[in-house]
């Protein structure tokens, strides 16, 4: 539990020195963060004090070094730690973390996310309409078509600028995350994976990293075949 109020208050602090002194920020990281808070709160309690200094050891030990062979993927999953129904399978006693979380995990959040991909490939493609411009002739030449695209890049950019901008300022600070719901105490399990094909095999980096995570935590090769 207080690794969960860790992060929540890592996140929360650097709002509020930035609402006490007045200031505006561009910062897309700080407004992803505030976005998912009790999902950074849920991964930091699952993997625990031990297993995040270790890493964060790591970083500060060479950084250059351990910059690159991360696992390729973090398992997460949330079990009631009591059983009250000995019939209960362990199916039963997962936590349904849309309900517990909310976020990304919540259906209407997924939803909405999905939209707003989908949008985003919509906007502004006019130029790659059949291979040629909607608004012009197939004869427009390529730097016409780069400088436009380059106008196009920099408004996005601008536009997720201030949108941070907006986000970090207008969205309220949600509750902090407990580890218990309805009633009921709640363990939280992760597990790094890296995926291997067959004929594929680790480097001394992702070695080194698994060692590391593994000493400390739970992580995992998997391989899959052609087949």
């Amino acid at each position: 539990q207080g690794l969960c109020a860790l992060g929540y208050e890592s996140v929360t602090s650097q709002i509020c020195s930035l609402e006490k002194d007045s200031i505006s920020t561009n910062d897309t990281f700080l407004s992803r963060d505030l976005k998912e808070v009790r999902t950074l709160s849920m991964i930091a309690a699952g993997l625990g004090g031990k297993l995040l200094s270790a890493i964060f050891r790591c970083l500060c030990f060479d950084y250059r070094h351990y910059s690159g062979g991360m696992p390729d993927l973090l398992l997460a999953r949330a079990v009631y730690e009591d059983n009250e129904n000995p019939t209960h399978t362990f199916i039963d006693r997962l936590v349904d973390l849309g309900d517990w979380i909310g976020e990304a995990f919540d259906s209407e959040e997924l939803q909405k996310r999905r939209i707003n991909e989908l949008a985003k490939c919509l906007i502004d493609r006019d130029d790659e309409f059949l291979g040629c411009s909607k608004t012009s002739d197939s004869m427009t030449s390529s730097s016409r078509q780069r400088q436009k695209r380059g106008n196009q890049r920099n408004k996005i950019q601008s536009e997720k600028k201030e949108q941070s901008d907006e986000d970090i300022q207008n969205n309220p600070l949600p509750p902090k995350l407990s580890l218990d719901h309805n009633g009921r105490k709640i363990k939280v399990q992760c597990m790094f994976v890296e995926v291997k094909s067959a004929n594929d095999r680790l480097d001394g980096r992702q070695e080194d990293w698994l060692n590391v995570l593994d000493r400390h935590g739970s992580a995992r090769v998997c391989k899959f075949g052609s087949n």
